[in-house]
C-alpha cells in the first residue's frame, strides 16, 4: 500500500501539485498543519492526528463537525502536546501498522532543524519494517537503503547525489557510473566524502556490504 504522509513542514505548492499528479497514494494521512497544506492542494484525506498546537483552530473545529455529521470514513486522533513522540513519528507509526509498503513524506524539511534532522532518523524506523521510505521537497528527495541501490540519470531528484553514513561505519561502498567513483570504500561518521556527487552514466549503483546510508537527490 502506497501512503502519502503531509506534516507540518514547509510545502512548495507548486511542487506538490506537479507531484501528487505524478504519483497515485491508497491512504492520506495528515498531520497537524499539514490538515492545511492538504487542503491547500485540494488532496482527500483519510487519517488526521496530531497534537495540532499548529493547525488553525477553526479547522480543526470544522473537522470534528463534518466528523459528526457524515460517515465519510476519516479518522481524527487527538494527542496531548506532552508527549514523547513528534506528530511526523506517529505518522509514520499509523502508516506502519495500516499495512504500508511504501511510504512518502511532504512537508518532513523547512525551519526546524530540530525537526528535519528528526525526520531524516525516523526513515530508519520503516526500513526496519521493510518499507521503501522518502522525505520529498521541491530541491530534495531522502531515503535510507542497507542494500545495493540502482539509480537512473532521468529519474533522480536532481542534480546531485549524496551519501552520508547513517550508522557509524558503512563499510564497502563502491559507486558505479558516477563521477566520482568509490571501491570499496569505509565511510564513517565525522567525514563530508561523499557529498555532491553525479552521475555520469544513464544508471548508476550504490553498492554496500553492512551499515546504513542516508540517499539525498538534491537540485540547487
Amino acid at each position: 500500500m502506497n501512503v502519502i504522509i503531509i506534516t507540518g513542514g514547509f510545502v512548495d505548492a507548486t511542487f506538490a501539485k506537479a507531484y501528487l499528479e505524478a504519483e497515485s497514494f491508497d491512504m492520506v494521512i495528515a498531520a497537524d498543519r499539514g490538515v492545511e497544506t492538504a487542503k491547500l492542494l485540494n488532496i482527500p484525506i483519510d487519517y488526521i492526528l496530531g497534537d495540532f498546537d499548529s493547525l488553525e483552530p477553526s479547522i480543526l473545529v470544522e473537522i470534528k463537525n463534518q466528523l459528526a455529521n457524515d460517515d465519510s470514513g476519516l479518522i481524527l486522533k487527538e494527542f496531548p502536546p506532552e508527549k514523547d513522540y513528534t506528530d511526523t513519528h506517529l505518522a509514520i507509526v499509523t502508516a506502519i501498522e495500516s499495512g504500508a509498503t511504501k511510504v512518502t513524506i511532504l512537508g518532513a524539511t523547512g525551519t526546524r532543524l530540530d525537526h528535519v534532522m528528526a525526520n531524516v532518523n525516523l526513515l530508519s524506523l520503516c526500513l526496519n519494517h521493510g518499507i521503501e521510505a522518502r522525505i520529498v521537497d521541491v530541491h530534495n528527495q531522502i531515503y535510507v537503503i542497507d542494500a545495493d541501490k540502482h539509480l537512473k540519470k532521468d529519474k533522480i531528484h536532481g542534480k546531485y547525489v549524496s551519501l552520508i553514513p547513517y550508522t557509524d561505519c558503512v563499510t564497502g561502498v563502491t559507486l558505479i557510473g558516477f563521477k566520482y567513483p568509490l571501491y570499496d570504500m569505509t565511510m564513517t561518521k565525522g567525514n563530508s566524502l561523499g557529498i555532491s556527487n553525479e552521475l555520469l552514466e544513464e544508471e548508476g549503483v550504490i553498492k554496500l556490504d553492512k551499515g546504513i546510508l542516508i540517499v539525498i537527490e538534491s537540485r540547487d
